[in-house]
């Protein structure tokens, strides 16, 4: 055992006690010391210190006073100089007050942080009531300036009024002229005479009488103006406009009667400098606005004064409470040193009663203790232990000689115990096996009572999530209803406006509303498809396609896009003839298009390859897309593919997009067969493959034969119970050229189909008297016409309904113009093909053709707005750059003119900017028909 050291010796605990024993009147002489110390220094601060601080607290509410009475004057003044003035002197006595505040607050509690705080209250009504000050000589300045542009309107329209009144006057004084000059003996002079009498009281009386009420009414508006500025509350504001407009409104009217078109417009045009009506500009309202908002800011400025005087009061408190605390401190520092004096005689008195206490207390309670009382412990313990008794375990307690002879006692008393130990634990173990056992068969029926439950509860939350599920398909159903129904009114009417004669600039405007509304739709399609996909309401559409077209589109249509990031595109193909193939390739163009486009959005430098290779010889197919962007973090491999998802958030707000397309992409490959995968690393650029199977067919027979020509106009029936959707599809079929005839309702729609002969009916599915559905078959009962339906509901199962029903095609709402003229184009006959597609026709073949159609309208609709902003807006850089690329576009069609013009706009010439719109109107337009044409001769045997 580790022998003790002095410390916990018996001799240093002894030397221990004897230390404190005198060591307790040495410390109560020293604390006496420093206690007096104390006492002189708490006087000294109070004659320093505290006397001059009350002084200049109290010149605290001096300052203050004069805040508040020099705050009118900022609150009147009617100059920027003044108002300068004045607030620099209101803020110079607040800087003042607070330099007082700061030099006397500290170790003041919560009376100084009060004091600052009531301070920082009156700088901020200062402030806040320079700012209204501010703005009410401003707008006063505006009143001023509006009211006497209306004066001198005023003026010049009571000018006016004089001279029509002067006009007047002297036709009413030459027609009765005229009638002394009729003499009365001739033949028919009495009715010369009396058609004079009439038009001069029918004509020339009554138009004096209203030109002489227009010059009344006209002074009048002056006097109505100039008491605009003397109006003292909004109600006097509210009734003068009220009477304003009155008096305008009979001006107007007596100016549509006046017969000099000149005056007439000059005085329409003086009221409207001066009325405050709907037929007013809206600057004309400005003076009646600025004079409310003048009325506000009077009532404001009161107000901060009021706040201004009360933040002032609440600085003064707070000044006389700083000024009453200080003197407190003050007073109190004398209490504490007349208390420390005694309190240190009591001290001196005190410890030696307490020295003696202490001096007994260690006697008693440290050495017999810590000490004796151990002694006779262990000895006691040590006689039983030698009788072979048992006894309590003994503790050492220190390091002490005692603690040694207490561990080795300790040491034989476990010895004799060891035995007794061995056979209790035995007995011990045995019993906790049968616990155990017991506790084991506890909770197995636990466990299975548990899992009872647990079966009980994944049945109720099945049927929750089946609940949940049709909920959903309820919702997308009536969501896409009621949004299709109102973009089918906004899409319609914008198209319908885009057939007016509008300015260029106009046109422009005109333009990228609709394609943002195309853009909505977009957004909206890219939804209900996710949500189509996740209730598995998705199917293929399969036909032959030629692998090689597919990678001629992607580097058609990306490839400009990649010219303008200064990107390469490099598309690789298998190696020699490759047959046919079996599949959906829109999902298939779609999927490649999204990993494309999603490539190209995050390469900066470098480029992106598209490579497509098989496997093997039985249709399996690799297609891949590899970058050399920023990469793709290992974490978030297998995010980025989860429904509105991205990389991280930072890549969302630089990057944009809504996180869907990599989601559809894969579940669209899953419903083809296919896999989606990636492999990346950040920053060295990513590499997406998707594993497909298709089957590999013969090449479709090409066809050679001629393009027919336009159909003649067709008689349609429109059964639409919405005003909007009517105006929309009329105005778009009466474009093409057909025949509308309107229905209401479905009871109308089958007296009309009972009383005349039609080509087709579009039937809305939603009618507020028989369901769209309905009336296609009573129709289908007693004619074989084609109904074609309208419908926001474009769920498989409401198509589906409409399909039992009769209805031969559904389209979706909004109305696209090319859709239902492909649609009219199915069912009663094709509009041809235009001439600037025929070569590309003839050289690249039908579904090509069709294909490049598509990609160029779906690019088109998106740059042509583009380019028209940045004509509109001037930057050149941007404009040369569409341009170039819609140049090479164009320069796949029989288009001359369009590239020759596209190449003008491209050097900067401002006469081509004007026939750009209408030249790419007629192109777009060329296209979708051809577009419309190549669909139909490609469906039309599906169709029959």
């Amino acid at each position: 055992m580790r022998k003790p050291g002095f410390k916990s010796s018996l001799g240093g605990k002894l030397l221990l006690a004897i230390a404190v024993i005198a060591g307790f009147p040495a410390t109560t002489a020293i604390l006496g010391w420093f206690e007096l110390q104390d006492v002189a220094r708490t006087q000294s601060s109070v004659v320093t210190e505290a006397i001059p601080a009350i002084s200049e607290v109290r010149a605290v509410a001096e300052g203050t006073s004069r805040v508040v009475a020099m705050a009118p004057e900022l609150a009147a003044v009617t100059t920027e100089k003044d108002r300068t003035e004045r607030s620099e002197y209101l803020m110079a006595q607040v800087d003042a007050l607070r330099s007082r505040l700061e030099r006397y607050s500290t170790g003041v509690d919560g009376a100084s942080i009060q004091a600052l705080a009531a301070e920082q209250q009156v700088r901020s009504s200062i402030r806040a009531l320079e700012r209204l000050v501010g703005q009410r000589i401003a707008l006063v300045a505006r009143r001023d300036a509006q009211l006497q542009d209306g004066l001198a309107a005023a003026r010049e329209l009571t000018e006016i009024a004089d001279t029509l009144v002067a006009n007047a006057e002297m036709g009413t004084a030459a027609v009765i002229s005229n009638l002394y000059e009729i003499e009365a003996g001739k033949p028919g002079d009495r009715e010369a005479r009396l058609d004079a009498l009439d038009k001069l009281i029918e004509v020339d009386l009554f138009q004096l009488g209203l030109m002489t009420e227009l010059r009344a009414h006209a002074a009048e508006i002056g006097l109505l103006l100039n008491r605009v500025a003397a109006v003292g509350t909004p109600q006097e504001l509210a009734a003068l406009r009220n009477e304003l407009n009155g008096r305008l409104k009979i001006v107007t009217r007596r100016i549509l009667a006046v017969n000099d078109p000149r005056r007439a417009e000059r005085a329409l045009d003086l009221l409207r400098m001066v009325g405050t009506g709907t037929a007013a500009p809206p600057q004309s309202d400005g003076l009646f606005e600025t004079a409310g908002v003048v009325l506000d800011l009077n009532r404001r400025i009161d107000a901060a004064q009021g706040d201004l005087r009360s933040a002032a009061m609440a600085l003064e408190e707070a000044a006389a409470s700083l000024a009453d605390r200080i003197e407190a401190r003050a007073v109190t520092a004398g209490s504490r040193a007349a208390e420390a004096i005694a309190a240190t005689q009591r001290l001196y008195a005190l410890s030696s009663i307490v020295a003696l206490a202490l001096s007994l207390a260690v006697m008693w309670f440290y050495v017999r203790g810590n000490l004796i009382r151990r002694l006779d412990r262990l000895s006691a313990g040590m006689f039983r232990l030698a009788e072979g008794g048992q006894i309590a375990p003994i503790v050492p307690k220190g390091a002490d000689e005692i603690a040694r002879m207490e561990g080795a006692v300790e040491y034989f008393r476990r010895q004799s115990l060891a035995n007794l130990a061995f056979e209790e634990e035995r007995g011990r173990h045995l019993i906790e096996l049968q616990a155990h056992r017991n506790e084991l068969q506890r909770l197995v029926d636990e466990r299975t009572i548990q899992l009872r439950g647990e079966v009980a509860a994944h049945d109720a939350a099945r049927a929750r999530a089946e609940d949940a599920d049709r909920a959903k398909s309820e919702f997308l159903a009536m969501m896409s209803h009621e949004v299709r129904t109102a973009m089918n009114g906004v899409l319609g009417m914008l198209r319908g406006l885009g057939r007016g004669r509008l300015q260029p600039r106009q046109k422009a405007q005109l333009d990228v509303a609709l394609a943002s509304g195309e853009s909505l739709m977009g957004l909206l399609n890219s939804i209900l498809d996710h949500a189509k996909l996740e209730g598995g309401m998705v199917a293929l559409e399969e036909a032959p396609f030629d692998l090689r077209s597919i990678l001629k589109d992607v580097e058609l249509l990306m490839g400009p896009i990649a010219d303008e990031k200064g990107l390469t595109l490099g598309v690789e193909g298998p190696s020699g003839p490759q047959p046919h193939l079996y599949g959906d390739v829109g999902k298939l163009r779609q999927i490649l298009f999204n990993l494309v486009s999603n490539a190209l959005k995050f390469t900066q430098a470098g480029g992106v390859t598209v490579s497509v290779r098989p496997l093997d010889s039985a249709g399996h197919y690799r297609f891949s897309v590899q970058d050399s962007g920023k990469g793709i973090a290992p974490d978030a491999m297998e995010r980025i593919f989860a429904p509105f998802q991205q990389e991280d958030a930072q890549t969302a707000r630089h990057f944009g997009g809504t996180g869907l397309g990599l989601s559809i992409s894969r579940r669209l490959a899953g419903l083809m067969g296919g896999t989606l995968g990636a492999e990346s690393k950040a920053g060295k650029g990513s590499s997406f493959h998707l594993d497909l199977t298709f089957r590999p067919v013969a090449a479709p027979q090409a066809k050679t034969d001629g393009h027919g020509t336009a159909a003649p106009a067709l008689r349609l029936l429109v059964v639409e119970d919405h005003p909007v959707n009517q105006t929309v599809i009329r105005s778009c079929l009466e474009a093409m050229g057909h025949a509308v005839t309107m229905a209401g309702s479905g009871e109308t729609a089958l007296q009309a189909i009972g009383a005349a002969q039609f080509d087709a009916v579009l039937m809305d599915v939603s009618l507020p008297d028989i369901s769209g559905i309905e009336v296609t078959r009573r129709i289908q009962a007693v004619t074989r016409v084609p109904v074609i339906g309208i419908s926001a509901h474009v769920q498989p199962r409401d198509i589906a309904a409409c399909q039992d029903a009769g209805m031969v095609e559904v389209l979706p709402k909004p109305i696209m113009p090319d859709r239902l003229a492909l649609a009219l184009c199915r069912r009663c006959g094709s509009h041809g093909v235009a001439p600037a597609v025929a070569g590309t026709l003839a050289d690249l073949g039908a579904t090509q053709t069709q294909s490049l159609l598509v990609l160029m309208l779906d690019r088109l609709d998106v740059e042509m707005p583009a380019l028209l902003d940045a004509v509109a807006a001037g930057n050149a850089g941007e404009r040369a750059r569409i341009a170039h690329q819609l140049k090479g576009a164009f320069g796949n069609f029989d288009l001359p003119d369009l590239v020759a013009l596209l190449a003008r706009v491209e050097a900067g010439e401002k006469a081509a900017e004007g026939a750009l719109l209408p030249a790419l109107h007629r192109a777009q337009a060329e296209l979708r028909r051809s577009l419309a044409a190549l669909q139909v001769e490609t469906f039309m045997p599906a169709a029959q």
